[in-house]
């Protein structure tokens, strides 16, 4: 009997000292160098920029309006303006009336603040420290996932560029923030992965994630129904069997009934199922044609911003690469995207540059067209760096740029 016990833990002791062993995390950083390297060296050095600022420029201005979430200066720098929404959701959760100036915590999506409350409640850690926890390992897993899925569906070298891309982008600084952003990135690459490999409902459960962080996870839904119709008009594919239909229809309605629920809670909480929507108004957003912005300012480039002549340029560029996008005719993919990029800019291109980091096809397309052109990619990635650091600067001293 003490020989059977031993040999059932033998496979499991054998299993932990794989996992564990020097071996299997070597392998693991072959696999993912690109990943990690990228990961590290681009937080940190936005790191540096942040505390550098902070040291040597805050000090000569009044200037922003800088929020204090934590009695850590190294901390505090990754929290600003709606950083302070998801902190008193994780903390109060929903606001039964709106404050005096009408603003409410209804504009914000739950799974980000829930899960920091949930990790704050297994640790010792604020909410505010626990956000950052999320935010970071969900850019992590992001960055591996996407790395992944640009390798299946292109390439080793378009894998590489998109990762570099996303790592240096212009608010990138954003995923390791108090924001969805990457939580957000985290689980729509995860569930166009699922997608991919039609594993329908485990591809709609992270679908429902993705639409509980922000309400435009709903458009996976677009990528989703374009999969299933490639499956069922697949002539070198047995029929669609009663099991897979049923993992197709539960899949397809996991984000629905995800939203649904939250909508009842707003219900329940405000008296409206749509207060989300209702108390965008507030912020001085209403919807207009996703154009009118765009081409007001090429005909009168006066009236754009400061602050938002990043945002201009950035959409412009999405657009093309919805074009390229279209040219590649990965079609569930357009859909996606343009939901993504069309919808932002039919309030404005007020923080599209900080819209467009969750773009994810549209990165894809953009490391695809730089993997072939070293040079291109060499003075892209190095323009887009220093960008970045700007923008963190002026991040750190909460001049509003991007958020």
């Amino acid at each position: 009997m003490a020989n059977t016990a031993a040999k059932s833990r033998a496979p499991l002791a054998t299993r932990r000292e794989t996992w564990f062993s020097l071996d299997a995390w070597r392998a693991f950083h072959d696999r993912h160098a690109v990943v990690i390297w990228s990961f590290l060296a681009s937080r940190l050095m936005l790191l540096a920029v942040g505390l550098l600022t902070l040291v040597n420029i805050r000090p000569l201005t009044n200037t922003g309006n800088a929020l204090s979430q934590s009695a850590h200066q190294v901390l505090n720098i990754w929290g600003a303006s709606d950083s302070g929404w998801y902190l008193d959701l994780a903390t109060n959760g929903y606001q039964l009336v709106p404050a005096a100036n009408g603003q409410a915590n209804w504009a914000f999506f739950p799974a980000m603040p829930g899960l920091a409350a949930g990790l704050a409640r297994l640790t010792s850690l604020t909410p505010f420290e626990a956000m950052l926890v999320v935010s970071n390992l969900s850019f992590l897993v992001a960055l591996i996932l996407v790395h992944r899925l640009a390798r299946q569906a292109f390439n080793v070298k378009t894998a590489d560029v998109t990762v570099v891309l996303l790592c240096v982008a212009p608010a990138s600084y954003i995923f390791s923030a108090a924001y969805t952003e990457a939580l957000f990135l985290a689980s729509l690459t995860g569930a166009l992965l699922l997608i991919r490999d039609r594993r329908w409902l485990a591809a709609g459960l992270v679908a429902a994630l993705a639409a509980l962080t922000r309400n435009l996870g709903l458009a996976l839904l677009l990528p989703y129904g374009w999969a299933v119709l490639e499956r069922w008009r697949a002539r070198d594919q047995a029929p669609l069997g009663r099991a897979e239909s049923v993992r197709i229809v539960l899949g397809g309605l996991a984000p629905i009934a995800g939203v649904a629920l939250f909508l009842l809670h707003l219900k329940s909480r405000t008296g409206d199922a749509l207060a989300f929507l209702h108390i965008q108004k507030t912020w001085g957003r209403s919807l207009e044609q996703p154009f009118a912005a765009l081409v007001q300012g090429l005909v009168h480039p006066s009236s754009i911003p400061d602050t938002e002549l990043l945002s201009f340029a950035i959409a412009w560029l999405a657009l093309g690469l919805l074009l390229a996008l279209a040219l590649l005719r990965r079609w569930g993919w357009l859909l996606l995207s343009a939901v993504l990029v069309l919808a932002p800019l039919a309030t404005g291109v007020t923080s599209f540059s900080r819209y467009a980091l969750v773009v994810l096809p549209l990165w894809m397309v953009a490391g695809h067209l730089l993997s072939e052109r070293p040079r291109s990619t060499m003075v892209t990635i190095a323009s887009l760096a220093m960008l970045n650091g700007f923008m963190m600067a002026a991040w750190t001293l909460a001049l509003g740029i991007t958020v």
